[in-house]
């Protein structure tokens, strides 16, 4: 298995998949990456898709010519684009096609096509995709192996069943240790294992809803008992806590939209929560106050 189209989402992948079905190669899609600072913290991995090996030169092949099919008129030669914002000086886009690019932008950039047309080609990709998955299916588990450093070791190892994966095994750090494990049901990511200090001890722990990262732990001690965990809505988290030894909350820290917007900690260790700040959109404190007694 080898990696043709770097995708910027989902719905672009799919549309690659129905595309090379169409000639009548078999892909698979599968999500990004995640980051993770004091818990796992997603940052937008992009979405790639892959295709066995002997089909990897026929499929790029396609890709390539689609998308030199794609270019809209806006960025045909001696016509610069219109940014909508006037004279105003814009960043030119890295010419790479199958670079990630952000679905978030603080300005509107032109659209490669219009969205009758997207519209219509989602639906058609996701049809076929469909179709093709269930067509794909077969009873013999298959392994795929990737080295992404070209060093001669796997650096990831993919568990299939039934034409979907069921186990994606990561030697994140190139220590031959996994220190990552992904687990899916019916090809959608179910749940995480990561060892983030590369210790041997997969102390991180993430569970999914709908393909979307919703819980996270880290048991720090190896006790059972984690120390840290969050909760997060649409792969964006909404809050994170800090357990002591007896299970009480010591820190709580809330996010608005990817946002830190206020915190509560317990300073004296008693268990109960006496002190509470404010952020400002960039992360610094506007008020402190005490919280008065339960």
């Amino acid at each position: 298995m080898q990696i043709v189209y770097h995708a910027a989402h989902s719905a672009d992948a799919q549309l690659v998949r129905g595309l090379l079905a169409r000639e009548g190669i078999q892909s698979f899609v599968f999500g990004g990456a995640l980051e993770g600072g004091a818990g796992l913290l997603p940052v937008g991995g992009s979405v790639r898709v892959e295709v066995a090996d002997e089909h990897v030169a026929k499929a790029r092949a396609i890709i390539d010519e689609w998308q030199a099919a794609a270019v809209p008129a806006d960025e045909v030669e001696d016509e610069p684009a219109d940014d909508g914002f006037n004279d105003t000086a814009a960043v030119k886009p890295h010419d790479d096609p199958n670079l990630y690019k952000p679905l978030h932008r603080s300005k509107p950039v032109p659209s490669r096509f219009g969205v009758p047309s997207l519209v219509l080609a989602l639906v058609v990709g996701g049809v076929i995709g469909a179709v093709l998955t269930a067509a794909a299916k077969r009873p013999e588990p298959f392994t795929g192996r990737f080295d992404f450093d070209g060093d001669g070791k796997t650096d990831e190892t993919v568990f299939y069943s039934n034409g979907l994966p069921e186990r994606m095994e990561t030697d994140r750090n190139r220590d031959g240790k996994i220190d990552q494990i992904v687990y899916y049901e019916d090809g959608l990511t179910s749940t995480i294992e990561r060892d983030d200090d590369f210790d041997g001890y997969r102390e991180g722990k993430g569970a999914y809803r709908h393909n979307q990262l919703s819980s996270y732990t880290m048991d720090y001690d190896g006790d059972g008992e984690p120390e840290y965990r969050d909760r997060a809505l649409f792969d964006v988290v909404q809050v994170q806590e800090w357990q002591d030894k007896q299970g009480r909350v010591i820190k709580r820290m809330r996010y608005v939209g990817g946002r830190l917007v206020d915190d509560q900690l317990d300073r004296d260790g008693d268990g109960v929560m006496d002190i509470e700040r404010r952020y400002d959109p960039i992360g610094e404190i506007t008020t402190t106050r005490p919280l008065p007694r339960p």
